[in-house]
């Protein structure tokens, strides 16, 4: 290990144990959640000071890759979600922007009645028939969401049908195979506690922090065509609000 740290040698010994550890957490040699070596073991192993090992753990807690817990030592940090508000993409989409691996588990991918919240939502009524596709989305290979979506099935007969929603985004169905455009929306977020289902899907501890979001998606008509209620674990999310100051009146 330490000849692989001698080959960019232009570069100072902290940031090339960075790369190192860097290196370990891309692979999958340490996950979200693994133990980071301590610094002595760090030093002991490379041939550094430990203070050198020190500024490369550093550096890797301010980039969010490795969290300190006070008495426990330094850890693999989860995956974090930046969600812009300004944009509208799918969560594939989104998270593929963003360079990360996207996967899915398919919970429920059935027919149903709209409830009384969907039918407000989609402005039908509450006998009406929707697609009703249930996910847990994992965000290289961790589970941060649990996704619940409906959409008319009038609007796309065959929907679930069309393709393997585990991998495949459900935006990009719609667009290419239904002409059914995703253009707007209205979204709204509260913090809550873990539910039974939140804890089993999502592994988290009982009452642990998480966030609920509610989507209404409409078309460049401006008709609503999805209602989609997901809870994201709220130590793996954070939101990008673009703010400016407007003139007083």
């Amino acid at each position: 290990m330490a000849t692989d740290l001698t080959l960019e040698t232009g570069i100072p010994l902290y940031q090339r144990i960075a790369l190192w550890l860097e290196n370990q957490i891309g692979s999958g040699l340490l996950q979200s959640g693994d133990r980071v070596p301590s610094e002595r073991q760090i030093a002991d192993e490379l041939g550094a000071s430990r203070m050198t090992a020190r500024q490369a753990i550093k550096s890797l807690e301010k980039r969010g890759l490795v969290e300190t817990r006070v008495g426990r030592g330094v850890f693999v940090a989860h995956p974090v979600i930046e969600k812009e508000s300004r944009t509208l993409h799918g969560f594939t989409e989104e998270m593929q922007r963003g360079g990360r691996n996207v996967s899915s588990m398919v919970l429920d991918a059935c027919v149903g009645i709209a409830d009384a919240e969907v039918a407000r939502g989609l402005e039908i009524a509450e006998s009406t028939l929707v697609h009703r596709l249930v996910r847990v989305r994992l965000v290289d290979a961790e589970p941060l969401a649990i996704e619940r979506t409906e959409i008319p099935v009038a609007l796309a007969p065959g929907l679930l049908e069309r393709s393997d929603f585990s991998r495949d985004s459900l935006y990009r169905v719609l667009r290419e195979e239904y002409g059914v455009v995703p253009t707007e929306a209205e979204e709204t977020v509260r913090a809550d506690l873990a539910d039974a289902t939140a804890v089993s899907a999502l592994r988290v501890a009982t009452t642990a922090p998480i966030l609920r979001f509610t989507r209404r998606t409409f078309d460049s008509a401006g008709r609503p065509l999805e209602y989609v209620r997901s809870v994201y674990r709220a130590d793996c999310f954070s939101m990008r609000v673009k703010l400016s100051l407007t003139k007083a009146q």
